[in-house]
């Protein structure tokens, strides 16, 4: 049995270089390489992966043409990141027409004919279309879907060409579905939403990998922190209006990432000293070291955004990993055995999250710490790549 990977995975290096050109999808490399990694280790075989990038057009991304990249990720491994034209509009339909030549070539030289496991990652037509050539060149292969998030619900304000280029592409990849053999999903409710029968899913909403563990720091800072997307359909200027109006000089809110609301932060950086925005970080290191320093870390999803059902927010395990602990709205996304070891926000307005803030801090040191390693013990005891990835091999 060969195992293949189909997804938008990059080499270590040439994701450092996409990083500085415009590329911002660090959770799905993190989230690849952690299933890869996991799935490897506990069935004991090695993928070969074809992957595509996923970036924003030029010149938003740097580069007008996208170079193909070839590495092994682990000895005797085949990893190929394909070149396309990187143009408005066309760029999905040049990545896809790349990833199914790439596809050809592999199933030619590197297909053995002793079966094969398919693992695709994400609910896009490129990665989809790819599986489904190799499905109509070799029958017996299974295909697994893994689904982190429904595509309805995702890039919410995008302008009306490329609103009617989605609902085209919903149509495709609604038909691909069909020549799936199972589904990874991040969040049960997907389940209902894509009509999959309840024997060919399991829910699986991510998964941590215990090596990325930093030491605890004992003397933590008086400080809020959030890290990822800025949005604002994910509610950084509630976080960010809540925060202004708790009247301590001693507290701090940190914030790192980057979106579409920056501009908006940088505007009240310059109204409140007490928020410091870091942009993007050197590195998931440093992004983890500032985690483990701050009192509170903030996922301020609100569950009045379409996707909150049915997305389970990625921080969440990152975040509960650190042993500090964590703010956040009730998601119907979110399993339920999550909910106590989260200091929940009672309701989606500015006052709540303000309470929220001002009942996390006033906690003793030890109350937090309570909280926050009963988070931790739970995501490193159940949710490691390994436990995760065996719930998978049993699966399929």
């Amino acid at each position: 049995m060969q195992y293949l990977w189909i997804g938008c995975l990059e080499s270590d290096e040439e994701f450092k270089k996409k990083a500085k050109k415009g590329y911002d999808l660090a959770s799905a490399q993190v989230s690849q390489k952690n299933l890869i990694e996991g799935l490897e280790s506990v069935g004991n075989f090695s993928f070969d992966s074809v992957n595509g990038s996923v970036l924003p057009p030029y010149p938003v991304y740097e580069d007008k043409n996208v170079d193909e990249v070839v590495w092994s990720h682990k000895a005797n491994s085949f990893d190929i990141s394909v070149s396309y034209k990187n143009i408005k509009y066309l760029n999905r339909l040049y990545c896809k027409k790349s990833m199914i030549k790439a596809a050809d070539l592999w199933v030619k030289n590197r297909y053995s004919g002793n079966g094969l496991t398919v693992f695709v990652y994400s609910m896009r037509s490129a990665p989809m279309a790819t599986a489904c050539y190799i499905k109509r060149k070799i029958p017996e292969a299974k295909l697994i879907l893994i689904i982190t998030d429904l595509p309805q619900f995702m890039d919410l304000g995008e302008n009306r060409i490329k609103k009617a280029l989605k609902k085209i592409d919903w149509i495709t990849i609604k038909q691909m579905q069909r020549d799936f053999d199972g589904f990874v999903l991040y969040a049960a409710k997907m389940a209902e939403y894509l009509n999959i029968p309840s024997d060919k899913w399991i829910l699986m909403e991510g998964s941590y990998d215990i090596s990325e563990q930093i030491m605890s720091v004992k003397e933590k800072k008086k400080a809020i922190m959030y890290s990822g997307k800025l949005d604002e359909q994910y509610g950084i200027k509630m976080l960010v209006d809540a925060f202004m109006s708790v009247q301590d000089s001693d507290i701090e809110l940190w914030i790192t990432g980057g979106g579409n609301t920056e501009g908006y932060i940088r505007e009240c950086v310059k109204k409140d000293s007490r928020i410091k925005f870091y942009g993007f970080l050197p590195s998931r290191n440093d992004v983890l070291k500032l985690q483990q320093q701050a009192s509170l870390l903030v996922n301020i999803r609100l569950p009045s955004e379409p996707a909150s059902a049915y997305c389970f927010p990625s921080k969440l395990f990152e975040y509960m990993a650190t042993g500090t602990p964590v703010l956040s709205f009730k998601l119907e996304g979110i399993p339920s055995e999550y909910l106590d070891k989260l200091i929940l926000i009672e309701n989606e307005t500015v006052s709540a999250v303000k309470s929220a803030i001002i009942n996390g801090l006033n906690m003793s040191s030890e109350e937090r710490t309570i909280i926050g390693h009963k988070a931790q013990k739970y995501i490193i005891e159940e949710k490691s790549k390994n436990k995760q990835c065996e719930r998978i091999m049993s699966f399929i």
